[in-house]
């Protein structure tokens, strides 16, 4: 059985210990990630943090991933960049990164960090306030963000129905409604992997 874990960077991520999930299963990390962990691969949607990651030659130390629609398609002839092609909407990059899991056959995708709104305009990331992040609590529609990216979840798990897809702890329930998509304490994800 095929295991990979999609990691996000919402603060509940930290009661991980990467390093030994990324000996257990193969990682798709998103944005900044690189900054502290890397993980097997690395998904970023968003034009500014994919200059900063060309800047850093990220790309070169690890298979990257960003959509067409970033316009950098000139670089992908000296570059070793992998596009996301024939997308009908834009993703956003965790579940880009989802999409790639599951795009590569995993049969039990697991996702960390994914913590969504916590407040109609708070969405917590860890890097929030740094370099090409902004501040949490300027979002004014946080939760029309999180709408959005719950509809593509949905969507993803509706398309690939014979995966499983588990999204562990995170600050609320997401209702995603598949019987593909179940979501777990961090608690029982360390009994699933390390027993």
């Amino acid at each position: 059985m095929s295991v990979a874990c999609v990691i996000g960077n919402g603060p509940s991520r930290l009661n991980f210990d990467l390093c030994q999930i990324n000996k257990l299963m193969t990682t798709y990390g998103c944005n900044a990630l690189y900054r502290d962990f890397m993980p097997n691969y690395l998904i970023s949607m968003d034009y500014n943090m994919v200059k900063e990651i060309l800047d850093n030659n990220i790309h070169h130390q690890l298979p990257f991933y960003t959509q067409h629609e970033n316009r950098i398609d000139e670089l992908a002839k000296t570059q070793p960049i992998n596009f996301f092609w024939g997308m009908s909407e834009t993703l956003d990059s965790g579940n880009g990164a989802v999409k790639l899991a599951l795009e590569h056959e995993h049969d039990i995708v697991y996702m960390i960090g994914f913590d969504y709104s916590t407040a109609p305009d708070q969405l917590p990331n860890v890097y929030s306030g740094t370099k090409q992040y902004v501040s949490r609590h300027a979002y004014p529609a946080a939760s029309m963000l999180d709408t959005k990216w719950e509809h593509r979840l949905r969507k993803l798990c509706r398309k690939y129905i014979n995966q499983q897809i588990i999204r562990v702890n995170g600050t609320r329930p997401v209702n995603v409604g598949c019987s593909n998509y179940t979501e777990i304490s961090i608690e029982q994800f360390n009994k699933e992997i390390y027993e």
